[in-house]
């Protein structure tokens, strides 16, 4: 059972800190009651759902998604403390090379009076280490205009994430009407010079209203509008850094684009405001023959300002403007077979991106991401439950700078195959594992950076990415389960997982290159979940 909990964004962190924890204490106090008032099977049958590969993959696929709500199952309430591990050099250079990510994640469906109601609330406690270039909250890695520095820094960052939906039938059997709404705060500062600090919070909400046409086909059409701010601050605890030539690391720079920056060694302050807006539709039909299929559509367009807090000759009152153009489909077919559950998923999506530079007075940076996906599921329940699954996915970029003249590309395929299993042991215990490896092979890439423009950043940050995103790799992940019953009402599960990624192969690049990705990567992840 989860309680909705509608707040007024405040910016400041301390109350919004309090709001989280009414929040969470709330959300608790729903679980507990709802655990009371069930029976003993109703933890079972949430870890049994939780296992089914083609159920879960169908709950995923609704999840965040408002007008789906009532198709969630009621009953499924899950509670995880975990810790995440990520280590390795094979990676983005503006990445960390190791973090840990303590989280909390809690998230319910139940049905209260004809309202579906589903809600989930977030909390994670990261900690990185050695981040070059990038005083970013990595919530907007597309933007053209951000901070860097060519010093390691080690940062912290608190991130708390609320969702909730509510769906409800207006007349009869007909006219759903859904809401939703997501709420992220994100407070982020590095603990050695440069010091950046950043916050961030984004608001986002959904409603949309359906039609059953007839008994089976239901159609429906939705708004989406949000807000949001991120806030930037770089300071120096040894003032010495700041101007220090003799050590060119410390010094902080101004990224607008993709190319080499400028020195910004006073007034390091931005802020940069967000508002989005959006249209969506869904189709939802359902047969016994034919099973369940459902589709959805969304085109959302973003507008990013980044104001400059000490205006000067060259940027006025204004950095940049960030345009944002999004368009994304989804589609799901879940099928019941003699023996199996079939499920097929689909999707595409597409992301453009240009700005405005009020210093040039033109755009003079685009990005595009183009990704497309299927996956194919087949579920076998049963005292040992079996799950295979197959895909296909497709990731491509682009980052263009129209004054440094740089077009940088990549386009790879992704075939993946994974296989798991569940065995019910006695006393209401069982055990799983699961397995998955991904082959990533790049199909096409474009370089075009003149030489005359390189500098650290070129040196590092394009050229190390550039052959990071053209590199064949491998990932495989491995994850062992086992659940046992605990208190009344409560399945209690013990998870690892592991994940390796290596390179197979880096394409050859004729420049003076000041570092390369490293071949390897790997993350653990260990969890204590709740099923009640």
């Amino acid at each position: 059972m989860i309680i909705m909990v509608f707040m007024t964004v405040n910016y400041s962190n301390s109350p919004m800190k309090k709001i989280y924890t009414i929040a969470l204490l709330l959300q608790l106090c729903a679980a507990a009651a709802y655990a009371q008032k069930s029976d003993s099977t109703a933890s079972r049958k949430a870890r049994s759902f939780a296992i089914d590969s083609a159920a879960y993959n169908f709950y995923n696929f609704a999840k965040n998604k408002s007008f789906f709500t009532a198709t969630m199952p009621d009953g499924f309430n899950t509670l995880s403390l975990g810790h995440q591990l990520t280590k390795g050099r094979f990676m983005p250079y503006q990445e960390s090379s190791k973090t840990n990510d303590t989280y909390f994640a809690t998230e319910g469906k139940t049905t209260l009076s004809d309202v579906a109601l589903w809600g989930s609330l977030v909390y994670h406690k990261i900690r990185e280490d050695s981040t070059r270039w990038a005083h970013q909250t990595r919530n907007n890695t597309t933007a053209p205009l951000y901070y860097g520095s060519e010093r390691n820094v080690n940062y912290e960052r608190s991130v708390y994430q609320f969702n909730a939906m509510a769906q409800r039938n207006m007349i009869g059997k007909n006219l759903p009407l859904a809401l939703g709404i997501d709420y992220r705060i994100g407070d982020h500062y590095s603990t050695n010079d440069p010091r950046a600090k950043l916050n961030d919070y984004q608001f986002n909400m959904q409603a949309s209203l359906g039609y059953h046409l007839s008994k089976r086909l239901l159609l429906g059409l939705g708004f989406r509008y949000g807000y949001g701010e991120e806030r930037t601050d770089i300071a120096y605890k040894n003032k010495q850094n700041e101007t220090n030539t003799d050590q060119p690391q410390y010094i902080t720079h101004l990224i607008n684009g993709y190319g080499d920056p400028e020195m910004k060694p006073i007034n390091r302050v931005f802020h940069n405001k967000q508002s989005r807006k959006g249209m969506d539709t869904y189709l939802n039909y359902e047969a016994p023959s034919f099973g369940t299929f459902s589709w959805s559509g969304s085109y959302l367009k973003e507008t990013q300002n980044f104001l400059n807090k000490f205006p000067d000759i060259t940027y006025k009152d204004f950095f940049n403007d960030y345009y944002l153009t999004s368009y994304k489909f989804d589609l799901a077919w879940k099928k019941k077979l003699s023996k199996y559950q079939l499920l097929l998923i689909a999707n595409y999506s597409n992301l453009d991106g240009e700005d405005f530079s009020y210093k040039v007075s033109a755009n003079n940076y685009l990005y595009n991401r183009e990704q497309w996906g299927i996956k194919a599921v087949l579920s076998k329940p049963g005292k040992t439950s079996f799950n295979y699954v197959l895909e296909l996915r497709k990731d491509g970029e682009e980052r263009q700078d129209g004054s440094k003249a740089n077009i940088l590309s990549y386009s790879a395929i992704k075939p993946g195959l994974g296989f798991g299993f569940n065995r019910q042991l006695p006393g209401n215990q069982s055990f799983g594992m699961n397995v998955k490896g991904v082959y990533s092979k790049n199909i096409n890439d474009q370089f075009v950076v003149p030489i005359i423009n390189e500098g650290p950043f070129t040196k590092t940050v394009i050229y190390n990415d550039y052959l990071y995103n053209t590199a064949d790799y491998f990932s495989g992940t491995v994850q062992a389960d086992y659940t046992f019953p605990t208190f009344r009402q409560i399945q209690t599960g013990i998870k690892l997982g592991f994940t390796y990624n290596e390179a197979t192969q880096f394409k050859s690049l004729d420049r003076a290159v000041a570092t390369l990705p490293g071949n390897q990567r790997f993350s653990t992840n260990l969890s204590l979940n709740f099923y009640f």
